[in-house]
């Protein structure tokens, strides 16, 4: 099917929408707070927190494995090497 000509049209003088007057004006519009800004101070905390936390468990690791090794070895038990072979 054939496409429908369009109309004429009066051609009309567009006034500026008033955001892009301001900017075409020189005026710069004011930054907001970034969330971005507000995202990473979060995630810094959050970073900070689980550095904090993994200090205190390789602290609690190494306690547990000094007193690991302070305790005397268990005796083997009878049999529990290697067994004999059956012929």
């Amino acid at each position: 099917m054939a496409k429908a000509k369009k109309g004429k049209r009066k051609t009309s003088t567009k006034k500026a929408k008033p955001a892009r007057a301001a900017r075409a004006a020189g005026k710069a519009k004011k930054a907001a707070p970034s969330a971005a800004s507000a995202a990473a101070a979060a995630a810094n905390k959050r970073i900070a927190t689980l550095e904090a936390e993994n200090r205190r468990l390789h602290a609690e690791v190494s306690e547990l494995r000094a007193r690991l090794a302070e305790r005397p070895a268990p005796a083997p038990a009878p049999g529990a090497g290697q067994a004999a072979l059956e012929l």
